[in-house]
């Protein structure tokens, strides 16, 4: 599944093909959506965050999403990670890594996406996904707090 299928199914391609037009020059525009149109997108097993844009160096990996979310959270998510994407490839060629993902580049690239410019987002049904993960893994004897994880704990130290 890449950016450009999930953009089609969920009618949003025109939205950033509009948003790239936007912003940069007519011939730089088309090289920049195909680019983005072949992101990949993985399902993501976290149940704090509800997407990721993951980059090495100048190129793109992969858009991570939480499908768990509501559809129309998705939707804003899914945009959000795209915003990241067009920031990071409408860059010069001389900026290697993807560093300050929230600054005024990215806000940019966000309101012209038509989504608010901010970093975090909620999701009730991500929420009770976590929740649902969450295992008792011991109670102090003393006080008798529960500590709970998601993570198995490691066998090889003592708690």
């Amino acid at each position: 599944m890449t950016v450009k299928q999930i953009a089609e199914k969920y009618q949003l391609w025109q939205q950033i093909e509009k948003a790239v037009n936007g912003i940069l020059a007519e011939e730089a525009a088309p090289a920049l959506l195909e680019k983005i149109g072949q992101i990949p997108i993985q399902k993501s097993w976290a149940t704090r965050r509800l997407g990721a844009y993951v980059s090495m160096g100048k190129d793109p990996i992969c858009i991570r999403l939480q499908f768990a979310q509501e559809s129309e959270n998705l939707k804003q998510t899914f945009l959000h990670e795209v915003a990241h994407a067009c920031d990071h490839l409408s860059r010069k060629s001389g900026h290697q890594s993807y560093r300050r993902a929230h600054g005024s580049s990215w806000k940019t690239w966000a309101k012209e996406l038509g989504i608010p410019p901010q970093c975090c987002g909620e999701s009730e049904a991500v929420k009770k996904l976590h929740q649902q993960r969450l295992k008792l893994v011991a109670i102090c004897q003393k006080c008798g707090a529960e500590f709970h994880r998601v993570r198995h704990l490691n066998r090889n130290r003592t708690y």
